[in-house]
């Protein structure tokens, strides 16, 4: 894979090639948005990797040349924190995704491989109030808006995904967003928390059962993979799994085919699998407690929700709208919190994230 990196500091450039050509990349380097779109007239690339701010022509003007001449090259923008509002700008232009300085050779390397698989494009003018609305998601931070842009291109591919985050960070409604903007909006969406049953019923949850297979089974029930056939299944939890259940999930997704519990006989299923943790898979992976094999199943491409700490304009923006939905619900119309009441509420960090707060609004309703 040939990548064409643009940054007008050598050093940055040359120690961001090294580290790529580690990691089994080709690189190219160009020291000027102009020199890139030079380049680029005479040689092809998989990828463009720019800083965002340079002197000159800039990562967001070189980004718009390159959007004019070929949409399809995919662009990854690097920038210091404090410029991720341009960043998120600049995927609404067709910016596959950016990196903030600094970052870890794994997060590049992820990028680099999802930018592959995933479609890029124009978002659209429409994009800031469908994600706002979509599923109750709020979406007024910079992070948010650029997950959900990355979310809509997911859409749009049938890849296996998985959601990291804390809990209470809306896993669900962004898995829920995904599906119902792919090609498999119109089948089902059922979801499941890995950790709610034991393994014997979660297999039977899953998989379904025939007549008479454990005691119990009065009757042949269908399970779960087959009920979403022609649509989406997402496995919340999915790191709870126990390594009996790994191999079983890492078999379906292999063979897209399940067999009910007490039954030698498969039936195809065509379903897109999402998943969910709030731990970290790859360590667990690392500390031999997750297969690897299911781990790069799951991790088609991984998407990443922060914690409501960081989210401060979303913050605001929930607590009106549970405000608004509980006052409702009580019969407290303009149900409002005191100055003091409103600064506490807003400077908690909330560990228990948007479920914590909706659950903190509810209680005072």
């Amino acid at each position: 894979m040939r990548i064409l990196l643009v940054d007008d500091q050598k050093s940055l450039r040359r120690s961001l090639s090294l580290m790529l050509q580690g990691a089994g990349f080709e690189t190219e380097e160009a020291e000027s948005g102009e020199e890139a779109l030079s380049h680029l007239g005479k040689h092809m690339v998989d990828l463009v990797i720019t800083d965002l701010r340079m002197d000159g022509m800039s990562g967001t003007d070189l980004l718009r040349e390159i959007k004019r001449i070929n949409p399809n090259l995919p662009v990854i923008l690097i920038t210091a924190y404090g410029s991720i509002d341009s960043a998120v700008d600049a995927m609404r232009l067709g910016a596959f995704d950016y990196l903030t300085k600094p970052f870890r050779e794994e997060d590049i390397v992820e990028k680099i491989h999802a930018s592959q698989a995933v479609p890029v494009g124009s978002v659209g003018s429409g994009a800031p109030e469908l994600f706002t609305e979509a599923e109750g998601i709020v979406a007024e931070t910079p992070q948010m808006r650029a997950t959900l842009i990355k979310a809509e291109r997911i859409a749009r591919t049938d890849i296996s995904v998985l959601i990291t985050g804390e809990t209470g960070t809306g896993k669900t409604r962004v898995a829920r967003f995904i599906h119902d903007n792919s090609a498999r909006r119109h089948a089902p969406f059922i979801s499941i928390n890995c950790a709610s049953l034991p393994e014997n019923l979660l297999e039977s949850e899953l998989f379904g059962h025939v007549k008479g297979s454990f005691t119990g089974a009065t009757e042949s029930r269908v399970g779960l993979f087959e009920e979403a056939d022609g649509g989406t299944l997402f496995l919340d939890e999915v790191d709870t799994l126990s390594p009996a259940m790994q191999a079983k999930l890492l078999s379906v997704l292999q063979e897209k085919i399940i067999r009910r519990v007490g039954s030698n006989k498969g039936k195809k299923v065509d379903i897109r699998i999402m998943s969910a943790s709030n731990q970290d898979l790859g360590l667990l992976m690392e500390k031999g407690h997750f297969r690897s094999d299911l781990y790069f199943r799951l991790n088609g491409i991984r998407l990443h929700l922060p914690p409501l700490r960081e989210r401060g304009q979303d913050l605001q923006h929930l607590l009106q709208r549970f405000l608004s939905i509980y006052g409702h619900k009580y019969g407290r119309s303009g149900l409002r919190l005191t100055p003091r009441a409103e600064t506490f509420v807003l400077g908690y960090a909330y560990p228990g994230n948007i479920r914590q707060l909706e659950s903190f609004v509810e209680q005072m309703a």
